[in-house]
């Protein structure tokens, strides 16, 4: 009524009232239009924006499947990266166009429980509200399990028939925390060889047959530089670990690296720490990284198990081995046992080596932490 009002004057109005009120009505009118127009303009844009926008999501999606299809029929080689080219665009595609999932709530089974770095996982995991596993060779856990997030089971990494009622496609993650035992009597069947060679191997296969995400290996710094002082020492002193280590890490990437295994979302992180001390985490903005396997230093155990657990979840991390210590305990191979044996018995502060590797890794956050991390390349 108010509209039809303004466009029909009454007669007996005057010649300049009757153009006013029909210039007034024109007016009117054009505002009108002028929002419609707009509003038809708003409509449209966004039209063709989520137009645009599910295109893109279903080409890269009918680019994903048929590579997979592609890859499963024809059993096309991965790329020495464990990425194609293909594979990294669509994820970025996706990235870009998809809400992020929600982080994986399934149980990580903490393999090696009972020791130090073990028992930092488990309550940094607890600590995140993540449900774990804690797994030992005789059933027992010495931490704490009075949270309903930690569930305790015999997890012994020399024999795979434990080990496979562990690892199941409902695992989300296992840690491999384990390592040769030096107790009388149990260092016969735990030596190196039957736990931080076989035991991962076996851990590896499994975790590749189950499809689960995410292996985190607890190794050691200075473990591919057989001549380094650190390697011959500890050697010699645990009984070959270091052969052990090694040779379990290159056996596991070799694994990881067939046909189809990256391509499928499960991959592994190789995490290499310095001298384990059992001392409260300096947090991230302490620790550097590293790679390369010439740096080293030393680290509380506590920031390793939030560096293994941190890394589940980060696509940066994904098939990569890397060094880690506090940024200020920095030395070479050839020099950090020495400096770490005066820094821990005589307080002596660390003349942080001056030598640059190009792969020095150091962050205020997690994620920005594990950026930049060259992937392995398995020959």
């Amino acid at each position: 009524e108010a509209v039809n009002g303004a466009f029909s004057m009454p007669k007996r109005k005057g010649r300049a009232q009757t153009q006013a009120a029909t210039q007034a009505a024109r007016e009117a009118r054009r505002r009108h239009n002028d929002k419609s127009g707009a509003a038809d303009a708003g409509r449209v844009g966004l039209d063709a924006t989520i137009t645009v926008r599910l295109s893109s999501v279903g080409l890269t999606l009918f680019l994903l499947a048929l590579h997979a299809l592609c890859a499963s029929a024809l059993r096309l080689p991965v790329d020495l990266s464990r990425r194609s080219a293909i594979s990294a665009g669509t994820v970025a595609a996706l990235g870009s166009a998809l809400p992020a999932l929600a982080a994986d709530q399934r149980a990580v089974v903490v393999l090696g429980a009972n020791g130090g770095t073990g028992l930092e996982c488990v309550n940094y995991l607890v600590g995140k509200g993540r449900p774990c596993v804690a797994a030992t060779r005789t059933g027992d856990f010495v931490g704490d399990s009075s949270s309903s997030l930690v569930s305790v089971a015999k997890g012994d990494v020399t024999s795979r028939e434990s080990l496979s009622s562990l690892i199941t496609r409902q695992t989300g993650a296992v840690i491999f925390a384990a390592s040769a035992s030096r107790k009388d009597g149990v260092k016969q069947t735990s030596n190196a060889k039957a736990v931080d060679r076989d035991g991962l191997v076996a851990c590896a296969q499994l975790c590749i047959e189950q499809q689960v995400p995410r292996l985190v290996v607890v190794s050691s710094g200075g473990v591919s530089k057989p001549k380094s002082a650190v390697y011959i020492f500890l050697n010699l002193a645990a009984g070959g670990i270091m052969d052990a280590k090694i040779s379990g890490e290159d056996q596991m990437r070799r694994l990881y690296a067939a046909d189809g295994v990256a391509d499928s979302g499960v991959g592994y992180t190789v995490v290499r720490p310095g001298g384990l001390l059992r001392e409260p985490g300096l947090g991230v903005s302490a620790l550097e990284l590293n790679q390369g396997d010439t740096k080293s230093g030393r680290i509380n155990r506590s920031d390793v198990a939030a560096i293994c657990i941190e890394s589940l979840d980060s696509a940066a991390a994904f098939d990569t081995t890397f060094e880690c210590y506090n940024a200020d305990s920095a030395k070479g191979l050839d020099d950090v046992m020495g400096s770490n044996a005066k820094a821990v018995s005589l307080g002596e502060k660390t003349e942080v080596s001056m030598v640059v590797t190009g792969f020095e890794r150091r962050a205020d956050t997690w994620p920005k932490l594990f950026q930049g991390l060259q992937r392995d390349r398995v020959v």
